[in-house]
């Protein structure tokens, strides 16, 4: 085949093609040249091109020649035979192009006289034009026996311009009158026009003129009885129409014999209607008498009611005698001010009658739910069966299920209808995750499954709870190496509450008095001494004296204070032998006497807010008095101790600062 097309290509210099090899190949059936030459006989290179046949041009012969383009090109073959036809412009032009439109619309005339291909005739002459020159211009003709081949085949009219638009009729050459001229031949005016050969637009209206008379006289053209104005251009009053038509209005019924000039609407009396007032107007029945329609219009159609027998007529879905109640089926619906009978479209197949209540509920059955029971109600499924969903009360949230079915079940159960436990949960309907504490259970354990129903784990000796994670009263600290699960709490029953061993089984607190401290409750507390199991409170108060004592903390034991140096005694309350405990009223100040630095101190005197208040009174602490002042008198130096006196109605700790400023420059403030 490559050797094939290299013949086809004019390889040789020769230009001549083989025609054996074009017999021995069918697949190539026509071709346009049969001999090529070089493309530039004064070139050195070989380079060649076909030398075309039946109308085609370009460098292989692939397109019809400019003037043969009546049909698209196409490569033509054994079973369709192309060849490149000429555009029939008769003999006007050698001009043509193909256009598709042309073609599909069967516009082109081709050369054997059928309306074939898309040749369009580009430039026509001899005064012709058209798609193939097959037309007169403006102002010319064909005159009767001439071939639109022949050259001088549009030949000019023959008009008077004055009378004449220029044009004329084909082969007759009639000349075509301008508007004001009455055809054939414009030896008149036409119909509206007068004063020929000048031929002007009447002004009058001919049709509204008596004998059609042109020009007004003394400013009034002679109007018909039924016509008006000054060129009776308009219709009298009681006509209306281009023709001035009688009204006709009836006198009974209308306001006037006069009607709209246009329509021809004469203006009615209320209750009647129509262009002349010849029957009842909407709402009203019995003509000319015109009684006003029973009818709730809101119900009705727009005529209202029959207009001879006054009967309502209703809109869909109303009815009764006046249109103001549904009918059987629908509802009534308020929409602003408009009443409307809204279908029920109950379900045929879940609603109990097509009827529904006031408000468009239908009346369902039980398995059927919604406003139109066109859905399964809560519980059923797979609608228009509506199956029961039957889910399991215990395992289920809630009664619905999907369309399959399916309940919606709680994390730890599982089923259609969640009737069972799911996998790894146990005791239905507890479905109980096995979540044993391993601390708790006993060494051979094996499993939630392996107790018997209802029963969860194997819990140790001294353990509880359904998941063996607590221990049993008396006993704390639960351990997975203790055998036992825990070990004893081993309170002091003479320092717990109602003398009970329990205690807190994850620290194994005791349940101490208030006096008693420590973890089993076996020590007072700081402040207290021997404990007693027949003390409510469990131990006795120190009740170290406040001067003699460094605290108020005793041995819990005995009760022995720690006393300053030259004091004795259990509670620190007497002096060493040759020793004795001198008077301190010279070194005790009043509050009340003091200052605040804006002025004297404020006090008060209540026994009930400050009981046994020395002196005077007492001084409160506020936000407004937050500072007081005392002028203190020291003898020599020494440590002194300072006792304070107050009483605080707060549940929360007091905090309060004493500075102390010496007279001398010199010394340090404390």
């Amino acid at each position: 085949m490559k050797e094939l097309l290299r013949k086809l290509l004019c390889s040789s210099r020769s230009g001549k093609f083989d025609s054996a090899d074009l017999s021995s190949h069918p697949s190539v059936d026509s071709i346009p040249s049969d001999t090529c030459e070089p493309s530039d006989p004064e070139s050195p290179t070989d380079m060649l091109v076909c030398r075309c046949q039946h109308n085609t041009c370009g460098p292989q012969c692939a397109e019809c020649c400019p003037g043969f383009e009546q049909k698209k090109w196409r490569i033509s073959q054994n079973w369709d035979r192309f060849e490149c036809e000429p555009c029939n412009c008769h003999n006007h032009t050698t001009e043509c192009v193909y256009e598709p439109d042309v073609d599909q619309k069967q516009l082109s005339l081709d050369i054997h006289d059928r309306y074939e291909g898309g040749g369009v005739c580009k430039n026509c002459q001899h005064n012709t034009e058209g798609i193939n020159c097959n037309k007169c211009q403006a102002k010319y003709y064909r005159p009767s026996g001439k071939r639109w081949d022949e050259i001088g085949v549009c030949q000019p009219c023959d008009c008077d311009d004055h009378f004449s638009t220029g044009n004329c009729a084909e082969e007759s050459g009639q000349c075509e009158c301008r508007p004001e001229f009455q055809p054939p031949l414009c030896l008149s005016c036409a119909y509206g026009y007068f004063d020929y050969p000048n031929c002007k637009a009447c002004t009058c209206n001919l049709n509204g003129t008596d004998g059609e008379q042109c020009t007004p006289i003394g400013g009034q053209c002679p109007c018909k009885y039924n016509y008006n104005g000054t060129k009776c251009e308009i219709c009298a009053d009681g006509f209306y129409s281009p023709e001035c038509k009688n009204c006709e209005c009836n006198s009974r019924a209308s306001v006037s014999p006069v009607c709209d000039k246009e329509s021809g609407n004469c203006t009615c009396l209320s209750k009647f209607a129509g262009r002349t007032c010849n029957r009842c107007d909407a709402g009203h029945y019995n003509y000319p008498n015109c009684n006003k329609c029973n009818c709730d219009t809101s119900g009705t159609e727009s005529k209202i009611c029959d207009d001879v027998s006054g009967e309502c007529i209703c809109r869909i879905g109303f009815g009764g005698a006046r249109c103001d109640q549904c009918i059987p089926g629908y509802y009534m619906e308020v929409r602003g001010r408009e009443r409307i009978c809204v279908p029920c479209n109950c379900s045929a197949k879940g609603s109990t009658s097509t009827s529904c209540s006031s408000s468009g509920k239908c009346n369902c059955l039980s398995s059927f739910g919604g406003k139109q029971c066109d859905q399964c109600s809560p519980g059923y499924y797979k609608y228009p069966e509506c199956f029961s969903c039957s889910c399991d009360e215990a395992g289920s949230v809630g009664s619905s299920c999907d369309d399959a079915g399916q309940c919606n079940c709680r994390k730890n159960f599982d089923g259609l209808q969640c009737e069972r436990c799911k996998e790894r949960f146990y005791n239905y309907p507890a479905c109980e995750e096995c979540n044993c504490d391993p601390r708790g259970v006993v060494a051979s354990f094996a499993g939630c499954g392996s107790v018997p129903a209802g029963e969860l784990c194997q819990c140790k000796n001294r353990v509880q709870g359904r998941i063996c994670n607590d221990c049993m009263p008396l006993y704390w600290n639960l351990q997975e190496y203790n055998p036992l699960g825990c070990e004893e709490c081993n309170c002091n029953l003479a320092g717990t509450l109602g003398g009970l061993g329990a205690c807190d089984t994850r620290t194994g607190q005791c349940t101490c008095k208030l006096r008693v401290g420590e973890q089993k409750c076996d020590q007072c507390r700081d402040g207290f001494y021997n404990l007693n199991a027949t003390n409510m409170f469990g131990c006795r108060d120190c009740g170290c004296d406040v001067g003699g004592a460094v605290d108020n903390s005793c041995d819990k034991m005995t009760g022995q204070c720690r006393c300053h140096s030259r004091v004795q005694g259990r509670r620190c309350d007497r002096p060493l032998q040759a020793h004795y405990f001198p008077t301190l009223h010279q070194f005790q100040y009043e509050v009340e006497e003091g200052l605040t630095p804006s002025g004297p101190v404020r006090f008060r005197s209540s026994e009930e807010t400050f009981p046994e208040y020395s002196w005077k009174g007492y001084v409160i602490f506020n936000s407004l008095q937050n500072e007081v002042i005392n002028i203190v008198h020291i003898s020599k130096s020494s440590l002194y101790r300072m006792v304070l006196r107050y009483v605080s109605r707060l549940q929360d700790p007091v905090v309060a600062t004493i500075i102390i400023t010496p007279e001398s420059v010199i010394d340090t403030q404390q």
